[in-house]
């Protein structure tokens, strides 16, 4: 027994000892080297197909021009060269021992594939539309990554000139790509293709106020193109009612109510005929959602809301909210949809007339009388005290 224990002990000493020397595994490879090729801006390693990257976004910048206004647009027109990057790599824990040369394709077999899963037309673009790192060989029928000695990848960059009126067509633009050869080095069984099908180009616009104020909408009477075209209903007494009103929530600095506005009228009907309507109140909600290009969203007040007194109306359909809403300070003039307002959708142009409250009441069961008689049934926001 203790000859056996004095054994175990030597050859315990023993391996402490080799230890203190040269690791046996120094500069030796721990994984096949093998070549592969990935996107550099893939998070994976399986990861074999990225679509719909977004390159480039044109951004216009509308430039107001005085106190009244009156604005130019400047469109981005510039070309931007957007570059679409590959990775392509050896493996391996250790870096390459010499330049290894490395030829990449297109593969159209698996664009067609991708084409036939997808049910998209992805096409190769034509040389003419890109420039690349890599040297095409035409005897290899392909380009030729050369990874230098030292290192364990190289990139692959195809530059594409993306021209604004050529928007559309590079989202039909696929770079898909195979390895087919590589100097003395075998290729890796499951990493040999990856495919970028799909350059988003978008438009975007910014505002240049060049100092000038951002303004407000102005509350008061506004002409209704939608009720002045509705005579029908609006002219129980022979007086058409074409106007519509807007008031804000709050007239004093309050964060919660600030670019919150009540459009009286709704739709096609006058709020000083059909105002108080038994199946809802003619009002919306406007909200201001983008300061700079002055867009809001219009809101029905809906039923169950106990913040108001009344639900808007509402006959047979419900109202849904609607956004891109807009008001152009140059003109005074609120552009506003409507959204399945009796099943149908509407838009209303209405145009700033002057901060006079005074409604025209006519003797109608659905008329309100004042504004005081508004506050009265519940309504808590401002109102003018007439």
């Amino acid at each position: 027994m203790k000859r056996i224990y004095h054994i175990l002990s030597i050859a315990f000493v023993a391996a402490i000892l080799h230890g203190c020397g040269k690791p046996d595994y120094e500069n030796k490879e721990f994984y096949k080297q093998e070549v592969y090729i990935i996107s550099a801006s893939s998070t994976s390693s399986t990861e074999r197909e990225i679509s719909d990257v977004a390159v480039h976004t044109f951004v216009d910048t509308l430039k107001y021009l005085n106190a009244q206004y009156d604005s130019d647009t400047i469109i981005d027109t510039k070309t931007f060269n957007a570059d679409i990057k590959f990775k392509v790599g050896i493996g391996g824990s250790l870096p390459a021992s010499r330049d290894y040369r490395v030829i990449v394709a297109f593969d159209p077999e698996s664009l067609e594939d991708f084409n036939i899963l997808k049910n998209d037309n992805k096409k190769i673009p034509a040389p003419a539309a890109y420039t690349v790192n890599a040297p095409f060989d035409a005897k290899e029928n392909g380009f030729v990554v050369t990874i230098p000695k030292g290192s364990s990848s190289s990139s692959l960059i195809f530059t594409v000139p993306v021209e604004r009126d050529r928007m559309k067509e590079y989202q039909d633009y696929a770079f898909p790509l195979k390895v087919v050869r590589a100097d003395s080095l075998p290729l890796s069984r499951q990493y040999t293709q990856f495919m970028i099908a799909g350059l988003l180009v978008t438009k975007d616009k910014i505002v240049n106020w060049s100092g000038f104020p951002i303004p407000k909408i102005p509350i008061g009477r506004y002409y209704s193109v939608q009720l002045a075209g509705n005579g029908g209903e609006n002219a129980p007494d022979g007086r058409l009612r074409k106007y519509k009103f807007i008031t804000p929530l709050s007239m004093a600095d309050d964060p919660q109510l600030n670019g919150k506005y009540m459009i009286w009228g709704s739709s096609a009907w006058s709020f000083e005929v059909h105002g108080l309507h038994s199946a809802g109140w003619m009002y919306n909600m406007l909200t201001l959602v983008d300061q700079n290009f002055g867009l809001y969203r219009q809101d029905p007040i809906l039923a169950g809301n106990t913040d108001f007194p009344m639900a808007t109306f509402a006959y047979g359909t419900v109202q849904q909210s609607t956004d891109e809403n807009f008001y152009d300070p140059r003109l005074k003039q609120l552009t506003i949809h409507y959204k399945n307002v009796i099943g149908q959708d509407y838009t209303d142009v209405l145009t700033y007339v002057n901060e006079d409250f005074t409604l025209d009441v006519p003797n109608y069961w659905s008329a309100p009388k004042s504004w005081l008689e508004v506050k009265s049934r519940g309504y808590k926001y401002w109102l003018p005290q007439q």
